[in-house]
């Protein structure tokens, strides 16, 4: 019987690992609904939280959902590129989404490296980072030809880790529920 070189079984267990979800997507959700301000897609929302009113809805998102205690957010936009780098996305992919993202949004060292995997047949790419206050993550995905980050975000001060895990399960759920 032949061996595998050990480097063809290390690019294995390293695109293994790539695909396997950074949190479960088993956070309940309730029975709400939501549609987003530019109408590309639906979604449910997770058990105990809330979707903010169209009134209220900063102008630069196109969700947003609150954790009914106020602690967490979930803060869907889009991402506008101009003609090249959209056609550079496209072709190199959804790492260098995240990579643009964290720029636009200052955060140039995420602290946990970049997540590529694959829910309900969809490409996602994560990122953590983290302030002396918050915790977030951002998801950056594609839906329509339009690029997207989701960003969950701690919104009073330091949390558990537990917290920041249950936050970001419902992230992975509410990612998971999105239609378009």
């Amino acid at each position: 019987m032949k061996q595998f070189p050990v480097a063809i079984l290390l690019a294995f267990l390293a695109a293994a690992c790539a695909s396997s979800l950074p949190y479960s997507a088993d956070y309940p959700l309730s029975d709400a609904t939501f549609k987003s301000r530019d109408g590309v897609f639906t979604g449910r929302i997770p058990l105990g939280w809330f979707s903010s009113t169209e009134d209220s809805l900063a102008e630069a998102l196109t969700a947003w959902l609150i954790k009914e205690d106020y602690s967490a957010m979930l803060a869907v936009k889009e991402i506008k590129l101009d003609d090249l780098a959209a056609r550079r996305v496209k072709k190199e992919g959804l790492q260098l989404l995240a990579h643009l993202n964290a720029l636009m949004e200052g955060t140039t060292q995420p602290s946990a490296g970049l997540s590529e995997f694959q829910m309900m047949g969809r490409s996602y790419c994560s990122y953590e980072f983290s302030s002396a206050e918050n915790f977030s993550r951002a998801v950056v995905f594609v839906a329509r030809g339009r690029f997207y980050a989701c960003t969950a975000r701690t919104t009073k001060g330091t949390r558990s880790s537990d917290d920041v895990t249950g936050m970001f399960r419902a992230q992975q759920t509410f990612l998971s529920s999105l239609a378009y």
